[in-house]
């Protein structure tokens, strides 16, 4: 009996290590465009946000998948405000939404329709509503060129 309940408490600790353990390898971290990530959800989003519009680079567990052929619209809201963007496939696994601005007060969400049918949504909520400490401020997204840029 004792040696039983010895493996039933090993199996718990293990199962409770792994648990944070499989949760990170869920989502596509850290970004790799100097931008941040959308908050849960099969598909991952980084948005970057460029002086010429907001940028959305996609990938499904780390595998790129193709915008060609994508319908994308994004969605802003900000003090009950709600202003929406039609996006543009750029490049193979690249959304662009030009003229659009984000802050990190914005509740952003963007919808995609890819060529195949399939649909995915990426979800970023302002940063008063946050909980996920990995996620940097919109408002202190990385240039190109790897500097940091502020953008009001």
């Amino acid at each position: 009996m004792r040696l039983r309940l010895i493996d039933v408490v090993r199996g718990m600790l293990l199962a409770a290590l792994a648990l944070p353990l499989a949760a990170w390898s869920h989502g596509d971290w850290p970004p790799q465009h100097g931008g941040v990530m959308n908050v849960g959800g099969e598909t991952s989003f980084e948005l970057v946000q460029r002086r010429a519009g907001v940028h959305f680079h996609v990938s499904d567990h780390g595998e790129v998948l193709s915008t060609t052929g994508s319908k994308a619209t994004l969605s802003v809201k900000r003090a009950r405000k709600e202003k929406t963007f039609d996006g543009k496939p750029r490049g193979e696994s690249e959304l662009f939404f030009p003229k659009a601005k984000v802050t990190e007060e914005d509740n952003v969400q963007v919808r995609v329709t890819f060529g195949n049918g399939s649909v995915a949504l990426g979800r970023f909520p302002a940063r008063s509503q946050q909980t996920n400490a990995s996620i940097a401020p919109i408002n202190r997204l990385a240039n190109i060129d790897g500097r940091l840029q502020r953008f009001r």
